[in-house]
């Protein structure tokens, strides 16, 4: 038993990290495939996910030492089927008549080994039929495969980690696990009778789709930039290996990639960036039509803003103190307002964005952002 919640332990230590690490592209596909976050479907992805890191711990945990394993001379297979119905009856009190011996049974590894491996794979029936609304026969396919991959794990002893599986690869594991799911399956009818079905959480993701939230702007536009950054700077790598290192050059290939990007290609796509086709994005227009003038001035005004307005002050600065107009102790206060004002915009920004009111440069551009998503 020790064993067990060891195992389970060091899967809810490491879960976070997992969790962490598989976040943002989650964020990403939901985002393009619903146009929204479920939280409820967040919930039922995150816990079947702990519960798989959870059942592969419990089958190669822990981890005895390679000088331990190399010693070994037990098996490393058995093959005779429903051998732990002969352990139980043989070396074990059981007995079917005497009810005395029930407990004492339950409480030799010979069964509570075997009942665990049974559970071990019920909650992932339960989730194929839910969730995943497969058929009782593919259910009994995925969970004999899960099944195989944990036995194929204890056998190559952790992937050939190890000389030798530590161990044992065993029928009768795959009989119970593969049984235990298609437990689950029958149990799965109380998950669909009492919980929300698949179709009702897509269908309210969907919904929820038709509006443009702030997250869902905010992945488009980190989503291009990354887009626009890679081109801009591999092209800049390949100039430099040539010895190119005008500083004119690159603006100008900085201003191309901009252009051709942020506006050849938005036409192309009729009226979406890559980022925005990805997240179910596009642009609306109240001339019915989005015009090549509109989206100069959309993303002209738009990096005016949050870019190029702080960067034209610092300049403008800069100038001044080497024109020795002001001092280097004006400059440190200059410095300080630029940013306090800089980032006076992007909060303003940020709370009209909140409260759903238009920013200016939408205002100037005649030009919003709506979801491509509609809901039928």
């Amino acid at each position: 038993m020790a064993t067990f919640s060891y195992s389970i332990t060091q899967a809810f230590i490491l879960f976070p990290f997992l969790a962490l690490l598989i976040t943002l592209p989650y964020i990403f596909f939901q985002y393009h495939k619903y146009g929204s976050l479920s939280f409820y479907r967040t919930i039922l992805i995150y816990a079947f996910l702990l519960y798989l890191l959870c059942a592969y711990f419990l089958v190669i945990l822990p981890l005895p030492s390679v000088e331990e394993v190399s010693l070994m001379t037990t098996p490393s297979y058995n093959l005779i089927p429903f051998q732990f119905i002969f352990e139980i009856f043989h070396l074990t009190s059981f007995q079917i008549s005497d009810f005395a011996t029930y407990f004492p049974t339950m409480q030799n590894p010979v069964f509570y080994e075997s009942f665990f491996n049974l559970l071990l794979t019920v909650p992932f029936g339960m989730y194929m039929r839910y969730y995943f609304g497969l058929s009782f026969k593919k259910t009994f396919f995925y969970s004999f495969c899960l099944s195989l991959f944990f036995e194929f794990t204890q056998l190559t002893g952790l992937y050939y980690i190890y000389p030798r599986s530590y161990r044992v690869f065993d029928v009768d594991d795959l009989i119970l696990n593969t049984s235990g799911g298609l437990i689950g399956y029958g149990l799965g009818f109380l998950c669909t009778k009492f919980l929300p079905t698949r179709e009702e959480i897509d269908q309210k993701a969907l919904k929820r789709g038709e509006s443009v939230s702030f997250l869902r702007r905010t992945l488009a536009f980190l989503l291009d930039l990354t887009f626009y950054l890679f081109l801009s700077f591999v092209s800049i790598y390949f100039l430099c290996q040539f010895g190119v290192r005008s500083r004119l050059i690159f603006f100008f290939l900085l201003l191309f990639w901009a252009i051709l990007y942020y506006i050849v290609l938005t036409i192309l796509l009729r009226g979406r960036t890559l980022g925005m086709k990805f997240l179910k994005l596009t642009f609306s227009s109240k001339l019915n039509r989005v015009y090549l003038r509109q989206l100069v001035g959309y993303f002209f005004f738009f990096w005016f803003e949050y870019l190029f307005f702080p960067i034209i002050l610092l300049f403008l600065g800069f100038v001044l103190v080497r024109h020795e107009v002001i001092s280097d102790a004006i400059w440190n206060y200059v410095q300080i307002g630029v940013f306090s004002v800089t980032l006076f915009i992007y909060i303003l920004s940020l709370l009209k964005r909140l409260f759903r009111m238009p920013l200016w440069y939408e205002k100037m551009s005649r030009l919003e952002i709506a979801s491509n998503i509609h809901f039928q």
